[in-house]
């Protein structure tokens, strides 16, 4: 199974870089940490599947030189239009054939898309243009959960968001692909010795507005609302939301805060010339 082409139209690609988030920075210092514990000179950072740059552009500071490679030329080209660090680049091309020469890399990233890749034939490339002690970090958030002082209300808001994203979009969901990614890529696995599996938890303050953005950001959302285009299913979301808040603010101006897992794996490639 080679990438599944995900997130290609420019209008979903205009929404995913304006409502997705960019890597957190718990991640961003674990991968940076791991990397340096062999590497001190830090060249060639390559991003596999980075929609419009939402963790690439935190790679930036530290590496020379950082690509950016999408299946999608309209995520590509949002990536273009909104990454002003000058080390960034983007170009098109699929997990499994990046066009890079051997062992030019000193880390590869993927966040939120391993599940759509063929996995092995993507850690064959990988392990081509990784330098010897080079990373390969590959990570997914887990699903939202969103808290409040008033464990009570939290649950409720929780259910309300659940209710919204698994059951109204339901039939909209790529079952096998996303159970992958839902269960933590626990199917899937990095075959370097030196291994590990890592779970964080990240917290993020959000608008209701912009949580609706992130959820019309979804592919089941994007499936859904073409079969069901005047549908409008974030009015009654609000106003759910608003009344269990117990607040009449509007929803740009209603702030919750949500909580999920980051489920990592993280390798190192072996120094052969050991």
């Amino acid at each position: 199974m080679a990438t599944r082409k995900q997130f290609t139209e420019a209008e979903h690609a205009a929404l995913y870089n304006k409502y997705r988030p960019k890597a957190d920075s718990k991640v961003l210092d674990k991968v940076i940490n791991y990397l340096k514990e062999k590497k001190k000179t830090l060249n060639v950072a390559v991003d596999v599947a980075c929609g419009s740059g939402q963790g690439t552009v935190g790679l930036a500071p530290h590496f020379k030189k950082v690509i950016g490679y999408d299946i999608s030329t309209a995520q590509i080209n949002e990536g273009r239009r909104t990454t002003t660090a000058e080390n960034v680049e983007y170009d098109v091309a699929d997990a499994e054939n990046i066009p890079l020469p051997d062992n030019s890399v000193d880390l590869v990233t993927c966040s939120q898309a391993a599940h759509w890749f063929d996995f092995g034939a993507f850690f064959r490339e990988v392990d081509r243009i990784l330098t010897p002690n080079g990373v390969l970090a590959v990570y997914s958030r887990g699903d939202y959960v969103l808290v409040h002082q008033d464990a009570d209300v939290g649950k409720e808001l929780t259910k309300i968001y659940k209710e919204c994203t698994w059951k109204t979009l339901a039939a909209y969901w790529n079952d096998p692909v996303h159970a992958t990614r839902q269960n933590g890529y626990v199917d899937l696995d990095i075959p370097y010795p030196d291994f590990e599996r890592v779970t964080m938890e990240c917290q993020m303050d959000l608008t209701l507005t912009r949580l609706a953005g992130f959820i019309s950001s979804f592919t089941a959302y994007q499936r859904f609302h073409r079969e069901n285009p005047n549908d409008d299913i974030f009015t009654p979301l609000h106003a759910r939301f608003l009344q269990a808040l117990n607040v009449q603010t509007l929803p740009e101006e209603t702030i919750v805060t949500t909580s999920c897992p980051i489920s990592m794996m993280i390798g190192r490639k072996p120094d052969t010339n050991l």
